[in-house]
């Protein structure tokens, strides 16, 4: 009896499919949304041509109105209300403020779409040597360092180029605020573990096959 998956069941096989469909799904949407946040609504039906920032209550510095509140709506007495975090939102970019806006849709599409790359590399790849391969633990150890340079260029990057959208379309001074990408850095940190611990079996099925 033939104990080996086929070509329909293997998991692998399915794997690499699925990531191959998420591949080329984000390829085309980071081309698109990128073109239109550069070159306008006009070069790719469909998309809107304004570029948002995403800023801090505090740092856009709310004025307060001739009744002495400031606020979204009229609040009942003694009701106070916060904000924060305040999206602002130019409709009629320049080509600066467009390229900043494509420059921070490249940090957050591109490392993602790295990633699934390389695992689609990675997953065919094993698929085809076997998960013990000799070149999978080094495989698996480039997919942590990708993730953890995502995290690095997100946490640098993505908060310098919202804090110079919210200077180019407000009075605020240039104030950086980041959040640390605490999942990429995680799974980065993961995966260089699981490297690791590939390389070790590896290393042991050498061993194995040095004693057949």
């Amino acid at each position: 009896m033939n104990t080996h998956p086929s070509r329909h069941d293997d998991p692998l096989r399915i794997l690499e499919v699925l990531v191959g469909v998420v591949v080329t799904v984000m390829a085309v949407l980071a081309l698109a949304t990128v073109a239109g946040t550069v070159l306008g609504s006009g070069s790719v039906p469909g998309l809107d041509a304004e570029v948002c920032a995403t800023a801090s209550g505090d740092q856009l510095g709310f004025r307060q109105g001739e009744d002495g509140r400031t606020g979204p709506a009229h609040l009942d007495e003694g009701i106070t209300w916060r904000a924060d975090e305040v999206q602002v939102c130019d409709p009629d970019p320049d080509v600066a403020t467009r390229a900043l806006g494509g420059a921070g849709l490249l940090v957050w599409v591109g490392g993602p779409a790295v990633f699934f790359a390389l695992l689609w590399r990675f997953l065919r790849r094993a698929r085809r040597e076997g998960v013990f391969a000799d070149r999978v633990p080094g495989q698996l150890r480039t997919l942590g360092r990708v993730l953890l340079m995502w995290a690095a260029l997100d946490l640098v990057l993505s908060g310098w180029v919202e804090a110079a959208l919210v200077q180019r379309m407000t009075d605020s001074p240039f104030a950086v605020s980041a959040t640390v990408p605490w999942v990429p850095l995680l799974l980065g940190v993961a995966l260089l573990a699981l490297a690791k611990v590939m390389e070790q079996a590896v290393e042991m099925r050498h061993d194995v096959e040095a004693t057949i």
